[in-house]
């Protein structure tokens, strides 16, 4: 097992040199395009989901506040700050963008591999690996951070008003207070956490839905290895971020 592990985090890490090495190639029309697509499927098809989400996590997270401590403005910012904006956006948008298309990437790679398009590619004249793996860990790494600011402003906003009506205060004092109290390093720090996220589910997605073998049994086997690993990503860059947080403050 332990073997295993490591042979995978080596995979990984390959593959994340491979996409930081060749990053130039995304200028190039062909890639282009397909970047594009990639950032509409993971991140612009998610903002249904993720505005209602964020909606309901805001007035959730305040109403919930507000039942346990009471009507307390400066600790209900903080806590929509370091708990909702800071920590939850990020880790909650991950989680969906994991849901929706750590599976759909893994898949079709491993789709296109039992047909053997990888070959078909390279006779072409095309790269492969540039043209299949780079547009789409690079959406993700765009698309996150997209997706979190997102909501992280639905967030915020529906936070703000269940505020204003639970205190009873005006909603520009409302929120005036939450931007005194805003860190705008750790509001950097959320965006570059995501990216980080998105990188992880990208790299992940893309290795197992493109080394596994040529059967239809890999597709299911890819997508599952694709979300549950990308998951454990998603936690483990979130706790590590968690304590470097911690230890700088």
């Amino acid at each position: 097992m332990n073997t295993l592990t490591g042979t995978r985090l080596g995979a990984y890490l390959v593959l994340a040199w491979f996409a930081a090495s060749r990053r130039r190639e995304l200028a190039r029309p062909l890639l282009r395009e397909q970047l594009r697509h990639q950032v509409f499927n993971a991140g612009v098809s998610a903002l249904p989901v993720i505005g209602v989400m964020a909606i309901l996590t805001g007035v959730t997270a305040v109403t919930q506040l507000t039942a346990l401590v009471g009507a307390d403005s400066d600790l209900t910012q903080r806590m929509l700050f370091l708990g909702l904006f800071f920590e939850l956006a990020p880790l909650l948008s991950a989680l969906v963008v994991v849901a929706r298309s750590s599976a759909g990437i893994a898949s079709e790679l491993a789709v296109m591999n039992l047909h053997d398009e990888f070959t078909t590619l390279r006779r072409l004249g095309v790269p492969a690996a540039d043209y299949l793996l780079l547009p789409r860990i690079f959406g993700l790494i765009i698309a996150l951070p997209a997706v979190t600011a997102c909501f992280q402003v639905f967030a915020i906003g529906s936070g703000w008003l269940a505020t204003a009506v639970l205190e009873g205060r005006p909603l520009a004092e409302t929120a005036g207070r939450f931007l005194d109290l805003a860190d705008p390093w750790l509001a950097l720090a959320s965006l570059l956490k995501s990216a980080l996220m998105g990188a992880a589910v990208g790299i992940i997605a893309c290795h197992h839905g493109s080394s596994g073998k040529g059967s239809t049994q890999a597709i299911s086997g890819a997508a599952i290895q694709a979300v549950g690993t990308g998951l454990i990503a998603v936690f483990v860059v979130d706790v590590l971020f968690a304590v470097l947080v911690y230890a700088l403050r």
